[in-house]
C-alpha cells in the first residue's frame, strides 16, 4: 500500500509549498508510505487537479498571513472506500498531513479536497494544533476548535473570492463551509444561520448546552461561529464609507486571538480575548468593541463575570 505523488500538473510538491498525494488502494494507515509517482488514474484527474489547488492557495494563505505558519503542507487527496464506507477530510494529529476522502455527488465520487472551505478547515486544525495539542475528546473547547477552523475557512474563501485581497462588504461574503457536500445540495454547516441546531431564539442557544452530555461538537461549534457572522454583518455602521469591519480588520483579529487559544477553554473565554486582542492589538474604537460583545451576547454569550 502507498501513495502516488500528483506531480503531473502546475501545482505540485516540487514548485509549490504543499505535497498533495493520491491513495492508490482503498485503505488508509498513518505508517503509509509516501512514493513519488504520477496520477493513478486519468477519472480523478479534474478533481485532483481542483484539490491540489485548493491546498497549494490554502498552504500559501497560511504561508503569507500566519507568524507560525506550518512546517509542511501535506495532503492525501484522493481516499477511496475505508472499511467499506467513503471518508470525509480530516486532519491527522500524528502524521500532520490532510486526509480527503470522496462522496458521490450525483453520480460521481467527488473529493472533498475540491472544495477550498473544506481544505482550509483541515489545514486550521494544523494550524492550532502546533500551538495547542489537545485531545481527542469532546469537550467545549473542542466545538471552539471547530468553529475557529470554519471561521478560517470563510476568511480563506472569501479572499480566494476576492482574488487575494477582501474587496467585498462582509455582507456580501459568502458564508458556508462545505458547500454540497450535504445530502442534497446543501452544505455541510452555513455561519449564517442557526437553524440546524433546531433553535429558533439565537439569544438563549448557549445556555441551554448541557456540555456532560452533548456530542455533536461541529453542530455545536456553529453557537460560536455564528457569533462571528453576526460581528462581521448585523452592524451596518459605516466609518468614513467603509463598515465597521473588513475582512481584513476579521483576518488580523483572528490571528491575534489565535495566538492565545492555548488559554481558552469555552466560547465565553473567547468573547473576552476577541475583545482584549481587538483593544490592545487592533487598536479598536469603543464602537468596534461594544459590536463585538453585541454579538456574543446576541447568542447568549455574556461576559464571564455575570456567571
Amino acid at each position: 500500500m502507498f501513495c502516488t505523488e500528483c506531480h503531473g500538473a502546475p501545482y505540485n510538491g516540487n514548485f509549490g509549498l504543499s505535497r498533495t498525494y493520491n491513495l492508490r488502494y482503498e485503505n488508509y494507515s498513518s505508517k503509509i508510505t509516501l512514493t513519488d509517482h504520477r496520477l493513478v488514474d486519468d477519472p480523478c484527474h479534474d478533481f485532483c487537479q481542483q484539490a491540489r489547488d485548493n491546498v497549494e492557495t490554502v498552504a500559501q494563505f497560511i504561508d503569507d498571513n500566519f507568524n507560525k505558519p506550518l512546517d509542511r503542507y501535506e495532503a492525501i487527496i484522493n481516499v477511496g472506500r475505508i472499511n467499506g464506507s467513503y471518508e470525509p477530510a480530516g486532519w491527522g494529529r500524528k502524521t500532520r498531513r490532510a486526509l480527503f476522502g470522496q462522496r458521490e455527488i450525483n453520480g460521481r465520487n467527488l473529493s472533498y479536497g475540491t472544495d477550498i472551505t473544506v481544505v482550509a478547515h483541515e489545514f486550521c486544525h494544523g494550524l492550532i494544533q502546533q500551538i495547542e495539542e489537545g485531545d481527542n475528546e469532546f469537550t467545549e473547547k473542542k466545538a471552539l476548535e471547530e468553529s475557529f477552523c470554519d471561521i478560517f475557512a470563510v476568511l480563506v474563501r472569501n479572499y480566494h473570492r476576492d482574488d487575494g485581497c477582501y474587496r467585498n462588504n462582509p455582507h456580501n461574503w459568502l458564508w458556508d463551509v462545505g458547500e454540497n457536500f450535504q445530502e442534497g445540495t446543501g452544505s455541510l454547516r452555513r455561519l449564517d444561520t442557526l437553524l440546524s441546531l433546531r433553535f429558533t431564539d439565537a439569544g438563549s442557544v448557549y445556555g441551554q448546552i448541557d456540555w456532560n452530555t452533548a456530542k455533536n461538537y461541529h453542530e455545536l461549534s456553529l453557537i460560536h461561529s455564528h457569533a462571528f457572522y453576526r460581528l462581521m454583518t448585523i452592524h451596518n455602521t459605516v466609518i468614513n464609507g467603509q463598515p465597521l469591519f473588513n475582512g481584513e480588520f476579521a483576518l488580523k483579529l483572528f490571528r491575534e486571538v489565535v495566538e492565545d487559544i492555548s488559554t481558552l477553554d469555552s466560547f465565553s473565554e473567547s468573547r473576552r480575548v476577541f475583545k482584549e486582542r481587538a483593544k490592545k492589538s487592533l487598536k479598536a474604537s469603543p464602537r468596534q468593541l461594544d459590536a463585538i460583545s453585541q454579538a456574543f451576547t446576541d447568542v447568549g454569550m455574556w461576559e464571564l463575570s455575570k456567571y
